[in-house]
């Protein structure tokens, strides 16, 4: 199987060896880059690595252009490969290879609604392509991206197998892949249309409807740990999706005096660079604080505050007083201590 090693002898390997490995696609046995090791030792990864051993050669039977599939696994495996041990990396470089080759084996078709595999879980975007003659496609694009949106549309031309695209300082290239469309943008944000953090570039699957990708903290790089990603599950309850939809770039700050070992991160809302989603202090012993911005049923913003540290539970750190303080400026911002 391309650009997978072999499977042999695992299971008596398992039985042989002294520490307990995870099912992968490959012999864990022999794994030796930190990708592989990582892989061998994330359970969620491994039985991931698992899905994509079973789909590959699934799909390389069926697609159009079997030889142009082989090509991209072996840029897909080095992109992959350049996670190392980065669990979150990883995990999300294999959740979109997943959803890539669902759809890879579909016939295509320039007169298709496309939506883009996602990095995350607030952003989308759609492109509606359509045949014009033999020369020319109509596009139209529209995006969004937290609290941003853009949109965009024109006639493309094309260049033998590709349609190009350019106004002003934006281009755009789309290319048939298989059963994808492949979208290549070359141009800031507002230049082509569009709002902060709306890009246009990916890998788009023929589908009426957004794409769901089963993202989660730790896929995105909030939580460090399973361990962590658990904690916050329990912890937020229904808010652990707020997180998640809100939770965009990430920015360490100060640490708070009265807990001198913690570390402190703020969250920015996706799309907008300079609007504060939440903080997070953790320190060891698995110990969290957290402030989130949230909506209440009138509409109005308040915080709420979590922490998972019993002494902590009546009483906010200096450095989480601090940000609701600035956020709040002279507005009034309830915050709720939550159980």
């Amino acid at each position: 199987m391309l650009s997978f090693k072999i499977r042999h002898a695992f299971l008596l390997a398992c039985l042989m060896s002294i520490s307990v490995v995870n099912a992968s696609s490959f012999d864990c046995a022999s794994a030796a880059s930190p990708t592989e090791k990582t892989i061998c030792t994330d359970s969620y990864i491994s039985s991931l690595d698992e899905k994509l051993g079973v789909l590959w050669p699934q799909t390389l039977a069926k697609v159009a252009d079997p030889k142009a599939l082989k090509a991209d696994q072996r840029q897909w495996l080095k992109q992959r490969n350049q996670c190392s041990a980065d669990v979150s990396c990883l995990r999300r470089q294999y959740l979109m290879r997943l959803k890539a080759l669902e759809f890879m084996t579909r016939p295509f078709n320039w007169d298709a609604t496309w939506q883009l595999i996602p990095w995350g879980v607030s952003s989308a975007v759609e492109v509606k392509t359509k045949r014009i003659d033999a020369t020319h496609i109509a596009f139209d694009i529209s995006g969004v991206a937290g609290a941003n949106s853009g949109d965009m549309d024109g006639i493309a031309t094309f260049d033998g197998a590709e349609a190009h695209y350019a106004q002003d300082n934006c281009s755009l290239k789309f290319s048939a892949f298989n059963g994808l469309l492949d979208v290549a943008q070359d141009g800031a944000d507002p230049t082509c249309g569009g709002g902060m953090g709306i890009y246009y570039g990916g890998r788009y699957v023929a589908s009426g409807q957004s794409l769901s990708i089963d993202y989660d903290l730790l896929s995105l790089g909030v939580a460090r740990t399973e361990q962590e990603n658990q904690l916050l599950h329990t912890l937020l309850k229904d808010d652990y999706r707020t997180l998640l939809q809100n939770s965009g770039a990430m920015v360490t700050s100060d640490t708070s005096r009265d807990v001198p070992d913690a570390q402190v991160d703020e969250f920015w809302l996706r799309g907008l660079a300079d609007t504060n989603a939440g903080i997070m202090m953790r320190a060891p012993g698995s110990r969290l604080w957290l402030i989130l911005l949230v909506f209440d049923e009138q509409r109005k913003s308040r915080a709420r505050y979590y922490t998972n540290v019993p002494e902590w539970k009546k009483r906010v750190p200096e450095a989480l007083l601090a940000w609701h303080k600035r956020i709040a400026g002279d507005e009034t911002l309830p915050l709720d201590l939550m159980p």
